[in-house]
């Protein structure tokens, strides 16, 4: 929909710089009667055809509706307050439509007889009022936000089926559970003393979801600090030593939590909402001078 206006109003607007870049703003008509026929129907038969042809490219468009809001605004006795008003909804649309895509949810009826007694009040609030309203706004959305993700089905399910698949682990000889919920099996035990806070620690990693697919993987050792990663990852860092190795799964509120992280080219999620991860972590030793070229992966 968004490439269909944007082509279409390009061209549109095309022919209106016409029109611009020529003197003269008088609101009256200073040509003929058939002049100003032909120039309307010419512009009617243009404007048409090109957002006719645009159309055939978006099957969501309704031409019905999309007419009845042309009509709307072009036949308006109040042209001017009634296309600003047109514009202001049609921006606050897009705030609306984000809301719902996340899960928040919107009461148009509601939200139009606030925005009446509001906009129609006698006299208008103070600015401090207004910064104030503003906080109090921004503070709540963050609250729907966080429990709009928190109660997401993909977000519950996921949830659900971590909990089973650490519950499994947990009970499986040789693995141990810690006071934060990872669960972590001891391959290799390594040598020296544990890697700390600070420590930049070379380490080999394959992470997995539970059902074993591959999600990341480093082929040579890379650089992790604990304070760059996510929480699960930094804590079972530092239960290693030089050549350590373990297997660690890593419930979601310990992992990326309801936000997951999302492809940031295409925004589909490579980590779901409370996805429960699964790392083999091999750590090689602290980082040496010469390994400082070697990037810290992004991804954990």
């Amino acid at each position: 929909m968004k490439k269909f206006f944007t082509m279409a109003m390009v061209a549109v607007m095309g022919l209106s710089l016409l029109s611009c870049n020529q003197k003269g703003g008088s609101a009256t008509s200073n040509v003929s009667a058939a002049m100003k026929d032909s120039v309307s129907t010419a512009f009617g038969d243009f404007a048409g055809s090109i957002f006719n042809f645009q159309s055939a490219q978006d099957s969501t468009l309704n031409k019905e509706a999309f007419l009845r809001g042309m009509n709307a605004v072009l036949n308006s006795d109040t042209a001017k307050s009634y296309q600003a008003g047109m514009q202001v909804a049609m921006q606050m649309m897009q705030e609306i439509d984000r809301m719902q895509k996340e899960g928040i949810g919107f009461d148009k009826a509601k939200f139009m007889q606030h925005f009446k007694k509001a906009f129609m009040a006698d006299s208008a609030v103070s600015e401090m009022a207004l910064q104030q309203m503003q906080t109090e706004y921004t503070g709540l959305m963050s609250r729907a936000a966080s429990e709009a993700k928190k109660n997401d089905p993909e977000a519950i399910k996921h949830k659900k089926a971590g909990e089973a698949f650490v519950n499994k682990k947990a009970a499986e000889p040789g693995y141990i559970k810690t006071k934060s919920g990872i669960v972590y099996k001891v391959i290799a035990p390594g040598a020296g003393e544990n890697f700390k806070d600070g420590d930049a620690i070379m380490t080999k990693y394959k992470g997995t979801h539970i059902d074993g697919k591959v999600f990341d993987e480093s082929k040579d050792a890379v650089p992790f600090k604990t304070n760059g990663v996510i929480p699960g990852f930094a804590e079972v860092l530092k239960l290693m030593k030089p050549g350590s190795k373990v297997e660690v799964i890593i419930p979601g509120d310990q992992a990326y939590g309801d936000e997951g992280q999302r492809n940031p080219m295409t925004g589909e999620y490579t980590i779901y909402p409370n996805e429960t991860l699964v790392f083999e972590l091999e750590t090689v030793g602290l980082q040496k001078p010469e390994d400082a070229k070697k990037p810290q992966t992004p991804t954990r």
